[in-house]
């Protein structure tokens, strides 16, 4: 009987301890679970944002893998990588469609909350201007202050001032690392596609910038009404926007 009795309480000794560890991988193998759970659906959820299909995004997980992951921006968009690794003519221009029409409703959203701010301000501070002409005349350094975009309207041809100012922008230091939209009042869209390539060659527009969408080459399509209110404006233009204030540059 004392042996049977030692051997069982041996055994309990043995199993007691068991217990808590056993415990302890099991919610660790849960809390995993759910933190994998959780990344899937973050992932699935980004994947929607950008209505890729499952195998495009599969794709544009294995290219971020490899030399595009390592050289490219951060914040460089799936639709840009596939664009860039497209096996075909027609996958190119697939990508491209989805990008332009992506960059055309987002520039349209800005402008739009743009013309709402432009209201708003001058409903609560009538008595205000909205452009500070202050800074109109400033000629100390960059116009410009990081977190600004960049907004230029030209003319693709005659217009020698056009050209002095785009030269000026491109050199700041401080454009260098801003978000620019280049709008041009007096193409078409499609038609005048080879004007602009060809303009953006002669001034020596950083590819990788235009590729990263940085900076931007866009038909004016009213643009430059939406933000003025006239019908006719003189070129060249060029706004400072922040997320406070549109300020008119002059140069």
């Amino acid at each position: 009987m004392n042996n049977l009795l030692a051997t069982s309480l041996l055994f309990t000794l043995f199993i007691i301890p068991l217990t808590p560890v056993k415990a302890t991988e099991t919610k660790e193998k849960k809390l995993k679970q759910t933190e994998v759970n959780v990344q899937e659906l973050a992932e699935e959820n980004h994947r929607q944002q950008w209505a890729l299909s499952k195998a495009d995004w599969t794709r544009y997980k294995t290219l971020m893998q490899g030399i595009r992951g390592s050289i490219s921006p951060k914040n460089i968009s799936p639709i840009e990588v596939l664009g860039t690794h497209a096996r075909t003519d027609v996958e190119r221009r697939k990508y491209a469609e989805i990008w332009a029409t992506m960059r055309h409703e987002d520039i349209e959203r800005i402008l739009a909350f743009q013309l709402a701010y432009n209201q708003a301000f001058a409903r609560l501070y009538p008595n205000e201007p909205m452009i500070d002409t202050n800074l109109l005349n400033a000629d100390q350094g960059s116009h410009f202050k990081t977190g600004d975009r960049v907004l230029v309207f030209l003319k693709v041809e005659q217009c020698a001032e056009c050209e002095t100012i785009i030269q000026k922008i491109m050199r700041d230091e401080v454009v260098k690392t801003l978000h620019v939209d280049i709008y041009f009042v007096d193409t078409q869209n499609k038609t005048d596609d080879a004007k602009i390539r060809q303009w953006a060659k002669r001034f020596q527009i950083d590819a990788q910038r235009l590729k990263s969408g940085s900076i931007t080459l866009n038909h004016d399509q009213g643009a430059m009404y939406r933000i003025t209110k006239k019908m006719t404006s003189s070129v060249p233009l060029v706004f400072r926007l922040n997320s406070t204030k549109l300020t008119q540059i002059q140069y």
